[in-house]
C-alpha cells in the first residue's frame, strides 16, 4: 500500500472485534489516507502490532475497555514507547474509573464515537509546524500550547480528584 506523504511510514493500529463498525470504518480510512492499518482481535495482538512497527509513525485506536484490559498495562506500554491512543468510550456500557484513569495517565486521547476518531486521525497526520524565526525588532512570538498540552494539565488535576474520591 501507498504511504501518506505526509507520514512516511505511517501505521494505524485497529484494536476491535473483526468485522466490527469500529474496524471496518477506520481500515476503510486508513485506505482512504493511504496509510497501513493493522486490525488486532484483541490488545495482546496489538502489543505484538506495536513492536513490528518499531521505528514507523504508528496510533492505536480502540475501545476504552479493550485497551484498558489488565489495569491499563497497554495503555502504559505504549505511553513507555510514544505511541499515541485513542480510546472509543462504548455508549451501552458505563466506563470504569480505573480504565478513564489508566487512560488519562497514558495521555490518550477519548473519544466518544467512531466518527470523532476522523479528527484525531486528521490532527495525527498533520505535519508538525517549523518552529517559527523571532520577528525583527519584535522579540520571538508567544509559544503556543497545544490543546493536548493544555487539557493535560486540567485532566491531572481530575485524576487527582478522581483518585481523592476514590479513596
Amino acid at each position: 500500500m501507498a504511504r501518506d506523504k505526509t507520514s512516511p511510514g505511517a501505521c494505524l493500529i485497529v484494536v476491535g472485534a473483526p468485522g466490527g463498525e469500529l474496524v471496518r470504518t477506520l481500515v476503510q480510512l486508513a485506505r482512504e489516507r493511504e496509510i497501513d492499518a493493522v486490525p488486532c482481535e484483541n490488545v495482546y495482538a496489538a502489543v505484538v502490532a506495536v513492536a513490528q512497527a518499531a521505528g514507523r509513525r504508528v496510533l492505536v485506536v480502540g475501545p476504552l475497555q479493550e485497551l484498558a484490559v489488565e489495569t491499563g498495562a497497554f495503555l502504559g506500554i505504549s505511553a513507555a514507547r510514544a505511541v499515541p491512543c485513542c480510546c472509543l468510550l462504548d455508549p451501552g456500557r458505563a466506563a470504569g474509573s480505573q480504565d478513564l484513569l489508566a487512560a488519562l495517565r497514558a495521555n490518550a486521547t477519548i473519544v466518544g464515537a467512531v466518527p470523532e476518531v476522523r479528527a484525531v486521525l486528521r490532527d495525527w497526520l498533520a505535519p508538525a509546524e517549523p518552529p517559527s524565526a523571532p520577528r525583527r525588532g519584535r522579540g520571538a512570538p508567544p509559544a503556543k500550547r497545544s490543546v493536548r498540552e493544555e487539557t493535560y494539565e486540567d485532566l491531572r488535576a481530575t485524576e487527582a480528584e478522581l483518585s481523592a474520591l476514590l479513596g
